[in-house]
């Protein structure tokens, strides 16, 4: 019902010329007042009393904003709540087909909050279909809406949103831009803000995934300052996920083993095991590129392995998997069972973004020269550094292109 109440709020707040941080002065914070004006706090006894005092407002007529009144106002009540429980419930199909009605509703009942906050989670949901092209259509729909640019956090959060659905499409230059702009925008926010802390997780996963390793390093730094304030355990347990992450790549073993663990520590499977899964992938992934091939790499992609057949998977994550196993038996000298792994990858690769076509090819490369087939290597070399290229990977295509210039030389 809070959904009412919030475009009334905005509407109030905007008549008295009043920002969101005027609004809450004192005892609300500015992304606190932002959640109840898009419907995503119900607001409490308290909260009415002193906000309505503070817009001037009589306390029993903003009482009654809390009361759909319609039966529109009543659908979208339904169809909301139906949204978010198929969200929580990770049913993301009918999250997003639910997500979209309400939406609908919402613009019959000409309330560009309800609009909003149900647009926001039909792309993420649609983020976690692994359907990025649609997911990117959704985001930029949301930042280009009037209201994002009303509110500072409306604003850090659509500018996230589309940095992520450009970092799953492996376009990085691209999701450093307004992952860049996301962070400059979250700094007027409280430094512990979660909405702040989300655009640190974008800047520092499409720095690092685009080999701005010095420039991710630094704002892992601030991430790291950011969560010890006290952000909540399991977000706290996905800083040191990314900021191990960057310390693999900068190849600081010690660290990113470090970080990883603390992030194992706070993310667990009875909390969220489709979050564990991922988790362990990533730190398998990692691992792997860092060329840390002991028995707890393996049992990193055996938990991810377990938890998916578990929970399932969208097809993008299953197939990212078997890529991980086969570099794992790549490293560990299995080159022609990791060529076997890597065929159903093959078949399906544009599942896969453009980086992680990247990595396919230049991994079956790899797998073909320690068969002795180094000729079979050149077109899957080419391929990869057209992909890197293509996803703004520079440093990668140059691994590709080394490669192929050995092979060719080792020829002649």
């Amino acid at each position: 019902m809070g959904i009412k109440f919030g475009e009334k709020l905005r509407q109030a707040r905007l008549q008295n010329k009043m920002t969101q941080a005027q609004l809450g002065a004192g005892k609300y914070s500015t992304s606190y007042i932002s959640l109840l004006e898009t419907g995503s706090r119900e607001p409490t006894s308290e909260i009415i009393t002193e906000l309505s005092g503070r817009l001037g407002l009589d306390r029993e007529a903003m009482e009654s904003w809390n009361t759909p009144v319609s039966a529109d106002e009543a659908e979208f009540v339904l169809l909301e709540h139906r949204a978010r429980q198929s969200y929580t419930a990770r049913e993301y199909t009918d999250a997003e087909k639910t997500a979209t009605e309400a939406a609908a509703v919402a613009l019959r009942l000409k309330n560009s909050s309800a609009w909003w906050n149900m647009m926001f989670l039909r792309a993420e949901s649609l983020r976690d279909q692994g359907r990025f092209d649609e997911y990117r259509l959704v985001a930029e729909e949301v930042l280009s809406h009037p209201l994002t640019d009303e509110s500072l956090a409306l604003k850090v959060r659509a500018e996230t949103l589309v940095a992520n659905a450009y970092l799953g499409l492996g376009k990085l230059h691209i999701a450093v831009d307004h992952a860049l702009t996301a962070v400059e925008l979250g700094r007027d926010l409280p430094g512990d803000s979660l909405i702040y802390i989300g655009a640190l997780f974008a800047l520092v996963a499409s720095l690092a995934e685009s080999g701005q390793l010095d420039e991710a390093w630094r704002t892992c730094q601030t991430l790291s300052d950011a969560v010890a304030k006290g952000a909540p355990s399991q977000t706290a347990g996905n800083a040191y996920w990314a900021i191990g992450n960057v310390a693999f790549k900068r190849q600081d073993i010690a660290s990113g083993l470090a970080n990883h663990q603390l992030a194992a520590q706070r993310l667990l499977p009875a909390s969220d095991i489709e979050l564990w899964a991922r988790f362990n992938k990533a730190s398998a992934s990692m691992r792997l590129s860092a060329g840390v091939v002991e028995q707890e790499t393996l049992q990193c992609i055996e938990k991810a392995e377990l938890a998916l057949s578990v929970i399932g998977g969208n097809p993008s994550e299953t197939l990212e998997l078997h890529l991980i196993r086969a570099r794992w038996l790549h490293l560990n000298g299995q080159p022609a069972e990791a060529l076997e792994q890597l065929k159903p990858v093959d078949e399906d690769r544009e599942a896969l973004s453009q980086h992680l076509q990247g990595e396919l090819d230049l991994l079956t490369a790899r797998c073909l020269v320690g068969t002795g087939r180094h000729q079979d290597a050149l077109p899957h070399l080419s391929r990869a550094q057209q992909a890197f290229a293509s996803a703004g990977s520079p440093d990668r295509a140059s691994l590709a292109i080394e490669l192929a210039t050995e092979i060719r030389s080792a020829n002649r």
